[in-house]
C-alpha cells in the first residue's frame, strides 16, 4: 500500500536527480557538438597530412627511379658499343611496366633529339619507331637538365599532355621529371626524361579525404580546377580557353585560402585546405645522397608548380555529422528519465522498509556467482579467500583446494612471486592492474589468460582485499597465431610470402649494418616453368613450385630466408657473406639443386633458374633499391641465358 512516506521519499529523490540530469544533458549537448566539431577538424587535418606524406612518398620513389635510370649499366654497354639502342628500350619498357605510373620514359642525346622512347600506352608499354622520335631541344625540361651538374633532377609543374601541338584526349595530366646523364668517364650523354602520370596519384592522395560526406579537390595557384570540380570545371581553361576557378562557386572560401588559413568554416561548409609547393613534396627524399633540384615549367607557368589540396565538408553534411546523434540522445534521456523514475520508486520503497541488507552486497554476491568469469578474492597478502564457480569451471580447483593459496600457485613456472608482488604493489597504487598472464590448470596443462586485478578498500578498517578477474584467453592467442601466420605466408608453399620477406630484409639489413657484415639478396626465376604449366596443368605446376620450395630451403642455411614472392619468383636472404664471390658460390648451389629433375606423378620434369644477386651493403643500403638491383640482375641473366640458347639453336 502506497502511503505519504512513499510519496515524500520519491520526490526528495527524483526531483534532483532530474533537475541534474536534464541540465547534464544540455550541457552534453551542446559539449559534444563542440567536440564532434574539434574531431573533424582533427580527423581532417590528420588525414590530410597522410595524404600528402602519400604524395611525397610517391614522388621520392619517382626521383629514385629517374635516379637509377640516369646511371642505367646499359648505357654504358650502349656507348661503348658492346650493345644496341633495343637493349634501352627493353629496360624502359620492363621499368614502365612494373611501376605502371609512367606514360612515357625518353633518352635523348646532347643535341636534344628522341632516341628511345616508350610509351605506356592502354597498359602495355611498346617502343616508339624511329621514325616517329622527334627532337625537343627547345622544351624546358631538355634544356635544363642538359647542362646541370651529376645528381640534379628537373621537375615540372603539373600540366595535360600534348601530342604534335594538341591536348591528348583523353586528357593525362603529368609532370615531367628529367635529369643529365653521363658516362663512367664524366662525359655528358644525353637527359633522360619521365612523363609521372599525376592524375592517378593524385587521386589516391585525395581520395582518402572523402570522408564523412567531405569532397575533396586539388586546385592550381590562380583557383584553378584540377580535381574536384564539376563536370567541365577541371583543366576548363586548357580545354576551352575559359577559366573556371573556385572562387566563381566559393568566393569566402578562396579569400581564406589565400589569406594561409587551412581549417575554417563558412555557410558552404567546413574547409580543410594545405598549400603545397613542389619544394615541399622533395622533403622526404633519401638524405644519405646528394641531390639538387631545378624548378620550372613549360612556358613559364610557375603556378602549377604549387598546388591547394584540400576537402570541403558540405553544411547539410556538416550538420548532420554534427547532430546525428539527435534522436539517439532523445530515446537515451527518457530511457534514463524511465531509469530515474524506477530508482526513485526503488529508493522510496527501500527507505520506507528499512531494508537492512546492502542491495549493493547482494546484487555482487549474485553477480560473482552467475559470472562465468574465474573470480578470485585474495587478502592483502596475496591469499585466496574465496572463488566462485567460473574459477573452478576455468582451472578445475575446487574452492578448498584453492583456498589459503598464494594466487601465484596458479602461475607458470616463468611467474615468480616476486611479479605476484609487484602485480598486487600496482593495484593497491593506481586501484586496477590489467594484464595477461600464463596460468596453469589442475591438470597440468597450460593456458593464457587475461586478468584484471582490483584493490578494494574497507573505509572502516582501511584493511585491502584484491579481487582478480579472468578471462581465458587461449583459444583467441591461437586464431591469432595463425591468422598471423596465413597473413605473412605463401599458402602454396608455406614459405614466407612478399610481404613477411621485405620486413625481414628490412631486419636482416638492420642487424648487417650494425654489426658490420654483409647480406647477400638472390631473387629466383625459374626458366621453363610455363610450358611444364600449360602441358600439365596447374596442379602439376603447383607441385613443382612447393617442390623447388623444398630445396631452395633445404639448401640454406638455417638462419637464412626463402620466401615465394609469387608465380615462379623466389627470394633468398642470405645472411652474413663474404661479398660476391661467397654469394655467387650460393646461388650456383641453388641452381644446382633447382636444376635436379623430380618426379611428380610419373612424370619427369625439371626446370632451371635465373638468379640475380645483390649484396648490401656493397651494392646498395636501401632495401626497395637493393631488391630492385637483384631482380635487374636477374633479369640480365634470363636474357644472356636466352640469347645463348638462340645462338646454340642456330648453330644446331
Amino acid at each position: 500500500m502506497i502511503k505519504f512516506g512513499h510519496i515524500k521519499s520519491f520526490l526528495v529523490c527524483f526531483a534532483p536527480l532530474s533537475a541534474v540530469f536534464l541540465s547534464v544533458v544540455g550541457f552534453l549537448a551542446w559539449d559534444g557538438s563542440s567536440a564532434r566539431e574539434r574531431a573533424i577538424v582533427d580527423d581532417q587535418r590528420f588525414t590530410l597530412e597522410k595524404s600528402i606524406s602519400v604524395l611525397r612518398e610517391r614522388i621520392e620513389v619517382v626521383v629514385s627511379d629517374l635516379l637509377i635510370l640516369s646511371e642505367s649499366r646499359d648505357l654504358d654497354s650502349i656507348i661503348e658499343g658492346r650493345a644496341d639502342y633495343s637493349l634501352l628500350a627493353d629496360e624502359y619498357a620492363t621499368f614502365s611496366l612494373r611501376r605502371g605510373v609512367y606514360d612515357q620514359i625518353r633518352f635523348l642525346d646532347n643535341d636534344g633529339m628522341e632516341i628511345v622512347r616508350v610509351n605506356y600506352g592502354s597498359g602495355i608499354p611498346f617502343s616508339v619507331p624511329q621514325r616517329d622520335l622527334q627532337n625537343k631541344s627547345d622544351r624546358t625540361y631538355f634544356k635544363l637538365a642538359r647542362n646541370a651538374a651529376r645528381g640534379t633532377i628537373y621537375i615540372s609543374g603539373i600540366d595535360l599532355n600534348q601530342e604534335f601541338g594538341e591536348i591528348e584526349k583523353p586528357i593525362k595530366p603529368v609532370i615531367r621529371l628529367s635529369a643529365p646523364v653521363f658516362d663512367k668517364y664524366g662525359e655528358r650523354l644525353g637527359v633522360v626524361v619521365l612523363n609521372l602520370r599525376a592524375a592517378p596519384i593524385l587521386q589516391e592522395v585525395i581520395s582518402s579525404l572523402a570522408i564523412d560526406g567531405a569532397k575533396p579537390f586539388v586546385l592550381d595557384m590562380d583557383g584553378n580546377w584540377i580535381l574536384g570540380g564539376q563536370d567541365g570545371e577541371n583543366w576548363a581553361k586548357e580545354l576551352t580557353g575559359d577559366a573556371i576557378v573556385i572562387a566563381d562557386r566559393f568566393p569566402d572560401a578562396w579569400d581564406s585560402m589565400q589569406l594561409g588559413m587551412e581549417s575554417f568554416r563558412l555557410d558552404t561548409g567546413f574547409y580543410s585546405v594545405r598549400r603545397l609547393d613542389v619544394a615541399d613534396l622533395l622533403l622526404a627524399r633519401n638524405t644519405t645522397r646528394s641531390l639538387s633540384v631545378i624548378y620550372g615549367d613549360e612556358d613559364g607557368q610557375e603556378n602549377r608548380l604549387s598546388l591547394y589540396i584540400g576537402a570541403r565538408m558540405p553544411s547539410e553534411a556538416l550538420d548532420q555529422y554534427l547532430w546525428s546523434e539527435r534522436g539517439m540522445l532523445i530515446i537515451v534521456s527518457g530511457a534514463f528519465i524511465l531509469l530515474i523514475t524506477i530508482g526513485s520508486a526503488a529508493y522510496a520503497w527501500t527507505r520506507q522498509r528499512q531494508l537492512v541488507a546492502s542491495f549493493d552486497a547482494r546484487l555482487s554476491e549474485q553477480v560473482l556467482r552467475a559470472s562465468k568469469n574465474s573470480v578470485v578474492v585474495a587478502d592483502e597478502n596475496g591469499l585466496v579467500l574465496k572463488v566462485n564457480p567460473g574459477f573452478t569451471a576455468m582451472t578445475g580447483y575446487l574452492p578448498n583446494e584453492a583456498i589459503g593459496k598464494p594466487l601465484s600457485f596458479l602461475r607458470a613456472e616463468r611467474e615468480d612471486a616476486q611479479q605476484l608482488d609487484e602485480i598486487l604493489m600496482a593495484a593497491r597504487a593506481n586501484g586496477i592492474w590489467e594484464g595477461e598472464v600464463r596460468n596453469r590448470r589442475k591438470g597440468g596443462d597450460f593456458f593464457y589468460s587475461n586478468i584484471v586485478v582490483s584493490a578494494i578498500t574497507d573505509p572502516g578498517s582501511s584493511e585491502v582485499n584484491f579481487v582478480e578477474m579472468g578471462l581465458d584467453i587461449s583459444r583467441h592467442m591461437e586464431n591469432a597465431q595463425e591468422l598471423w601466420r596465413q597473413a605473412n605466408h605463401d599458402a602454396l608453399t608455406g614459405l614466407p610470402n612478399r610481404l613477411l620477406f621485405e620486413d625481414r630484409l628490412e631486419v636482416a639489413c638492420g642487424h648487417a649494418e650494425n654489426e658490420g657484415h654483409s647480406i647477400a639478396l638472390l631473387y629466383i626465376d625459374l626458366d621453363g616453368f610455363k610450358p611444364i604449366n600449360d602441358r600439365y596443368g596447374h596442379e602439376v605446376g603447383d607441385q613443382v613450385l612447393r617442390k623447388v620450395g623444398e630445396r631452395v630451403k633445404n639448401t640454406i642455411r638455417q638462419g637464412d630466408t626463402v620466401a615465394r614472392l609469387g608465380g615462379d619468383e623466389f627470394a633468398v636472404i642470405a645472411d652474413d657473406v663474404k661479398g660476391h664471390e661467397e654469394a655467387e658460390w650460393v646461388a650456383q648451389k641453388i641452381a644446382a639443386s633447382i636444376q635436379r629433375d623430380m618426379e611428380i606423378g610419373g612424370l619427369n620434369v625439371s626446370v632451371g633458374a635465373s638468379i640475380g644477386i645483390a649484396v648490401f651493403p656493397t651494392d646498395s643500403r636501401e632495401t626497395v633499391a637493393l631488391l630492385g638491383l637483384a631482380d635487374d640482375k636477374m633479369y640480365q641473366q634470363k636474357r644472356i641465358r636466352k640469347s645463348v640458347d638462340e645462338r646454340k639453336n642456330i648453330s644446331a
